[in-house]
């Protein structure tokens, strides 16, 4: 089991299964659940299943072997010990001797029981080499399904909050064309008073066909990004809607010189590519025990004989040595390929430690930018909101322009939209942080507490 289905037993022991498909808005902690019946993730389970089952596999290799073989055998003709020659002596000596038959030593038919025993007690260190593999390649299975997880959290993330973000982009839109509707209103009110020119409320009705075109717009993105959300949790529901929203302040990360010594430990990518180069080295072990010769001990205990002859013993016990003198080249050639494919997978983990060091050093950057250009959002909006208001009491006054007022509509909503932008990427850059520097249940007990990040509308 991952750590990160362990951590969602703990934040959400029963999910609800009739949270996506009803009115209830998905919690993270249940899409989370969710995520978890991914192809991917299944395949990946699977994968550490059979990683398992081959180590277990490799174990049995060492220990001896027992059976029982079963045998039925038939001659053409029975096994006798030919008199003819006595018969003939004893027939020159006085013919009225009776001749003696031939005794049967192995009747043409027989059959037997026997218990093996096949012990492999040296093979050059394969065996063992061959274990210590298979138990790596269950680290191997298991850091993969981590990459996985990763992968798919980041992903969940982007579209969960993708749609948090949508709706309130299409709420600050509609707020908009509601508020030029009433402005328009206004406007026309007072050109009937004859206190503006035409063009001001023309100016109105333009605004608000622009704004109502961009709210159809806002609409579709939504839709499309619940739909995708509801493709990667596999729900049938189309129109899911969330219960969170990007958090507006995050727990602050460690200094960078932590997150990449973290990440060096903890990194999934990091731990797989490192795994693959041991159980590579392991191999170039079990090709080098080619040239030790194999010596098996093989024993066979009687139970049970038909029509075999008393010759036979009742148990054996044999020691085998075979070596291989010549073999083309084969081994030498299979130690250079062994060898080859380490020194391989040693360059690929030292590039993917260069490549995550790269990742968190660039994700620490970017979530600094975000949050301070969080900060000034938060600022802008509340300059614009004041502007706006300034705008619509000097409007209603008869002493400002219609397009005036326009505009701070357009800067409140441009101020709201970039706040919540500057959120989102101060939650993406976070979070993909926090997972590559091997911090996921950092991230979980952030976003999948229910009620953590109320998304207020």
């Amino acid at each position: 089991m991952s750590r990160v289905f362990q951590v969602l037993l703990l934040l959400l022991p029963l999910a609800n299964s009739s949270a996506a498909s009803a009115t209830e808005p998905l919690t993270f902690a249940e899409a989370m659940q969710y995520l978890q019946q991914n192809p991917l993730l299944e395949a990946g389970r699977a994968q550490l299943a059979g990683a398992q089952a081959k180590s277990s596999a490799a174990r049995a290799l060492a220990l001896p072997q027992l059976g029982v073989i079963s045998t039925y055998g038939n001659f053409s003709d029975a096994v006798e010990v030919d008199l003819g020659f006595l018969n003939q002596v004893l027939d020159s000596i006085d013919p009225a001797i009776p001749e003696i038959p031939n005794p049967i030593l192995q009747p043409r038919d027989f059959a037997f029981t026997m218990a093996t025993l096949t012990w492999p007690v040296f093979t050059g260190g394969r065996t063992s080499a061959l274990r210590q593999a298979s138990a790596i390649g269950i680290e191997v299975a298991s850091a993969g399904q981590d990459v996985t997880e990763n992968t798919l959290m980041l992903d969940l993330t982007a579209r969960y909050f993708g749609v948090s973000v949508s709706e309130r982009a299409l709420q600050v839109q509609s707020a908009v064309v509601g508020s030029l509707r009433t402005h328009l209103q206004h406007a026309r009110a007072l050109e009937d008073e004859g206190q503006i020119a035409a063009a001001d409320r023309m100016r109105a009705e333009v605004a608000l066909a622009q704004a109502e075109v961009l709210e159809q717009e806002r609409r579709h993105a939504l839709e499309n990004t619940r739909a995708g959300l509801s493709s990667l949790l596999g729900l049938e529901n189309r129109a899911v809607s969330v219960a969170s929203a990007p958090p507006s302040q995050l727990p602050s990360p460690q200094g960078l010189p932590q997150l990449l010594a973290d990440a060096q430990r903890a990194n999934p990518l990091i731990r797989q590519l490192n795994a693959t180069a041991r159980q590579a080295e392991q191999v170039v072990s079990v090709a080098r025990s080619e040239y030790w010769p194999d010596v098996t001990i093989i024993g066979g205990f009687e139970l049970h004989s038909y029509q075999l002859p008393e010759l036979i013993p009742d148990w054996t016990v044999t020691a085998n040595l075979t070596f291989k003198i010549f073999d083309g080249g084969a081994r030498r050639a299979g130690v250079s390929l062994a060898q080859e494919e380490w020194r391989a997978t040693r360059a690929l983990a030292k590039e993917a430690e260069d490549r995550v060091q790269l990742n968190v050093e660039t994700r620490y950057s970017a979530l600094l930018d975000a949050q301070s250009r969080a900060q000034v959002t938060r600022k802008t909006e509340r300059l614009a909101a004041e502007s706006l208001r300034m705008q619509r009491a000097a409007f209603a006054a008869g002493e400002g322009r219609s397009i005036d007022v326009v505009d701070a509509e357009n800067a409140l909503a441009g101020a709201r939209l970039q706040r919540l932008a500057a959120d989102y990427d101060s939650l993406i850059a976070w979070t993909s942080l926090m997972l590559a520097s091997g911090h996921e249940t950092t991230v979980l007990d952030v976003l999948a507490r229910p009620g953590a990040v109320p998304n207020v509308k």
